[in-house]
């Protein structure tokens, strides 16, 4: 456990989106940091290392593939931070397109506010995961049909999980998934986005980041379930 203090970058986040983030922000005690614009978090964030930039999609002068090259070079302050785009409905497709190449996550203004607040915490690694381990489907849609890929979570979360598999599916492309656990093998099932490519390097497995967008039925209490059952084994240990 750290006692380090994350520092986060808002940059040109309007009145709205701010305030779906300020409950995450408030009661995680960090040090938030607020700039008009994206052109002016490059300025910022080069110069002094921050642990996630969050900002917008339309920046004013420059485009967007520039401003997340300039915070991604080596000689910026901020290269490993976190970078969360907030875009427009209808309007992200090129923040989605840099998933995986310098952005880590896309959200919209309009996503429900305890999502928005879910990312931001997965992102400050301020959400415990437990490295629990249960067989996994992911459903995903191809032009002639759906595909269906098999898995291993590594770990899991209230926001996302990892998941062990040969099979590479693409950064934002979207997902149906069915955990299955329990010796019935019962299941949660819902909706997912990929984020990110995981490398089997130093130890570390291959396959895919992914977070929970939604729950069907009773699938986020029985999340809750199966991590406080973790959680609960890891603290007796």
């Amino acid at each position: 456990m750290t006692d380090k203090v994350c520092r986060v970058l808002l940059a040109g986040i309007g009145r709205g989106p701010f305030e779906a983030l300020a409950p995450v922000l408030d009661r995680q005690k960090l040090d938030v940091e607020r700039v008009a614009t994206p052109e002016a978090a490059i300025e910022f964030a080069s110069l002094q290392p921050v642990d996630l930039v969050v900002f917008d999609a339309e920046p004013n002068e420059m485009r967007l593939d520039e401003i997340v090259a300039v915070l991604r070079a080596e000689s910026s302050a901020s290269a490993k931070s976190s970078l969360l785009v907030m875009a427009e409905r209808g309007a992200d497709a090129d923040a989605r397109a840099l998933i995986g190449h310098g952005v880590n996550r896309v959200m919209l203004l309009d996503d429900p506010q305890e999502l928005i607040e879910a990312q931001v915490v997965d992102l400050l690694d301020i959400a415990p995961r437990a490295a629990i381990r249960f067989t996994i489907r992911l459903y995903t849609s191809l032009d002639d049909g759906t595909e269906e890929v098999f898995g291993q979570t590594e770990n899991v979360s209230l926001s996302g999980m990892l998941v062990q598999t040969p099979t590479i599916i693409a950064p934002g492309q979207q997902v149906a998934y069915e955990l299955l656990y329990g010796e019935g093998e019962e299941a949660v099932r819902g909706d997912a986005e990929i984020v990110r490519h995981a490398v089997r390097d130093c130890g570390g497995v291959e396959g895919v980041g992914i977070r929970f967008l939604a729950f069907k039925n009773s699938g986020r209490e029985l999340l809750d379930a199966v991590l406080a059952d973790a959680f609960g084994e890891l603290l007796e240990q």
